[in-house]
């Protein structure tokens, strides 16, 4: 039995029996990988640290071919995201964006949701960070439109457009049907140039945020037979507390 050392994201991790895991880790060059924590469930558990969700590890596994499950024997944690694990709406972000790296196969994946996370992490605005890693994710399978200019007759796309997410194409609003998503100009723009250092500066619209990312989600989802629970779960909550919101401040007018 193969014993392989690897730097590694824990995306995931459920129970097995009374005292083990199962634990879905990200790699950088043997994809994505699940295998039996061992007593890891136990109570001061040497393997509990190291395999709890978004934590960068350096594991110790042991491998053979033909099994659906590895054995993980060590896991050295290297970095851990306490913001993220402790802020639900962070910890749904995250979990969205993992979830997309799985059904993507997670070839070349590692180092992309690595960045993602510790942007997460390190407090920048989620909607921009998702954004970054969709649009990443999707760019490396060739599954990225272009959105220079209008598919069905080549005229710039400067005043906005809408995306076509079966076809994978975007056009004018001359164009456009009835199922496409629109796009403004801001969106279109942010779509085309979004990258780290964009993401890092934080100054994007929130609407244009909102709609640039509904494009990256609704891409994902179709191009990855993908229905994502992270993102159903933020939905709910966010709508539910905005009528928290709404309601004790109906309650203070009365007042």
């Amino acid at each position: 039995m193969p014993l392989v050392k690897t730097e590694a994201l824990v995306l995931a991790a459920r129970p097995l029996g009374d005292t083990s895991k199962i634990v879905t880790l990200l790699t950088p060059e043997l994809g994505v990988i699940r295998a039996v924590a061992k007593g890891a469930r136990r109570p001061k558990a040497r393997l509990a640290g190291g395999t709890a969700a978004y934590r960068v590890i350096e594991a110790l596994l042991y491998r053979k071919e033909g099994r659906e499950l590895d054995l993980l024997s060590e896991a050295h944690v290297l970095s851990s995201s306490p913001r993220i694990g402790s802020d639900w709406r962070l910890f749904l972000f995250a979990g969205t964006l993992s979830e997309v790296a799985l059904a993507a196969g997670g070839e070349g994946g590692y180092h992309l949701l690595k960045t993602a996370l510790e942007l997460l992490e390190g407090g920048i605005e989620p909607r921009s960070v998702s954004v970054f890693f969709l649009k990443g994710t999707l760019e490396a399978q060739g599954l990225w439109p272009d959105f220079d200019c209008c598919s069905a007759c080549g005229a710039p796309l400067s005043g906005g457009g809408a995306v076509d997410v079966p076809a994978g194409r975007v056009f004018c609003g001359r164009h456009r049907n009835k199922a496409s998503l629109p796009l403004s100009a801001g969106g279109l723009r942010l779509l085309e140039g979004i990258e780290r250092r964009a993401v890092l500066k934080g100054r994007q619209d929130g609407r244009v945020v909102g709609e640039a990312l509904k494009v990256c989600l609704a891409l994902a989802g179709y191009h990855f037979d993908l229905r994502l629970r992270s993102t159903e779960l933020l939905a709910g909550a966010e709508h539910l507390l905005k009528r928290e919101v709404l309601v004790k401040k109906a309650e203070g007018g009365k007042g």
